[in-house]
């Protein structure tokens, strides 16, 4: 990983549950997840529905890393610009 964009740097700053979600957002769009996810095709699942598989994924590795692991938890963000993002 070239040109790694976040910086690290030592401070006397709180550190929030979400402090890590945007490396996990930028692992996450290295990897390509988003194109991959949504590629597959599940029999079960209608096509015309509104949220992605993607979506879905996204929101529960950043619950997950966030130390929820209901995501019925997802509630507490839906108005998180930070998570969403």
């Amino acid at each position: 990983m070239k040109d790694f964009p976040i910086r690290f740097v030592l401070t006397d700053e709180a550190i929030t549950p979400s402090a890590g979600l945007a490396l996990v957002g930028y692992l996450l769009h290295q990897t390509k997840l988003d194109k991959r996810v949504n590629a597959l095709r599940l029999p079960t699942v209608r096509r015309d529905v509104h949220i992605s598989h993607s979506d879905v994924i996204r929101s529960m590795i950043g619950l997950l890393a966030t130390g929820k692991t209901d995501f019925d938890h997802i509630e507490a963000y839906r108005q998180d610009d930070i998570f969403s993002t």
